[in-house]
């Protein structure tokens, strides 16, 4: 690793400081003023009545009653010594809880990822190549219709055709070998269809530069020209794409998760969020925004190294 990319990564790691500052203290305020009380909604979700005493007696447990700023110096204090916080619904350290929840998250990117990428390149290459014609216009109407579905609606789209309708999967398979299905497909739809349009646009542009002219004119072989030149010069959008998307999955895809019942990060953050589960929903925040900073960083140093003349730090972005 040269001096100027150490610098880079030394600089984009510092940015991650204030980042974290800011996002932290905007969700604890956001958590703070909101409607309704974490201790009221943890003894409703008890089945519990309590009187105000034991309610203003559990709220000082908690730290509750202190004032704005104390609490959260207090909570960014407990985290520069290692420590979440403990779970205001469940009494359980943080931390392990969100750990937990790591191996289904990477299981649902792992296997998104690995859809997105087996759809949205070949048909991307395939638009660009055969531009203007038939093929490019039924791929591009095609895209168009999976970007414009939110996730929500194709996953109760796909739960009604292939778990109702169909019955080749169940609707809800907790921890079976069909549970995963559903959802990965419901993630690559849309992001297949954003990213075959985008990788098309990478590739055109690549098939309309100079050096494919004068190869072609050469006598060099159009395939040849496409998978060891064109592709390696559109590696860096598809690079970038992969790491935005991963960032998003690995944050976790509340709704998705929650609609299929997948215990993973996103569903431990929309629980969280309805119960007001501070320290929680803190811990999700801050697992969110270091993997976006830390991805899109291994984005550029390898968009940086599949293309040399990509010069780190212009412009913000590779």
């Amino acid at each position: 690793m040269n001096r100027s990319a150490g610098s880079y990564i030394v600089r984009r790691l510092l940015q991650l400081i204030p980042l974290l500052l800011g996002v932290t203290l905007l969700t604890f305020a956001m958590l703070r003023f909101a409607a309704g009380d974490a201790v009221e909604l943890l003894y409703e979700n008890l089945g519990t009545s309590v009187s105000q005493a034991v309610l203003d007696a559990k709220r000082a447990e908690l730290g509750l009653d202190q004032p704005f700023f104390v609490q959260y110096g207090r909570w960014l204090w407990d985290l520069l010594h290692g420590d979440l916080g403990t779970s205001y619904v469940s009494g359980v350290p943080v931390l392990p809880t969100l750990l937990s929840k790591v191996p289904a998250t990477l299981l649902l990117t792992g296997a998104s990822l690995g859809l997105t990428i087996l759809i949205s390149v070949p048909l991307g290459i395939v638009s660009a190549v055969f531009h203007g014609r038939w093929i490019d216009y039924l791929i591009r109407a095609v895209s168009f219709v999976g970007n414009s579905l939110p996730n929500f609606f194709a996953a109760l789209l796909l739960l009604l055709i292939f778990a109702v309708k169909l019955r080749w999967l169940p609707v809800i398979d907790l921890g079976g070998g069909g549970s995963l299905v559903l959802p990965s497909v419901t993630l690559a739809l849309a992001m297949s269809s954003r990213y075959t349009r985008q990788i098309r646009a990478a590739v055109l542009e690549e098939l309309e530069q100079d050096y494919v002219t004068g190869a072609l004119a050469r006598g060099v072989g159009r395939k040849t020209v496409l998978f060891s030149n064109v592709l390696r010069a559109a590696m860096g959008t598809i690079v970038t794409l992969l790491a935005m998307s991963a960032g998003s999955l690995l944050g976790g895809t509340a709704i998705v998760e929650s609609i299929f019942l997948w215990d993973g990060v996103g569903k431990l953050a929309v629980d969280s969020i309805a119960m007001r589960d501070a320290p929680v929903v803190l811990a999700y925040v801050l697992w969110t925004a270091i993997l976006y900073v830390l991805l899109n960083l291994a984005a550029d140093l390898l968009c940086r190294r599949l293309d040399p003349r990509v010069r780190l730090g212009e412009e913000g972005r590779p």
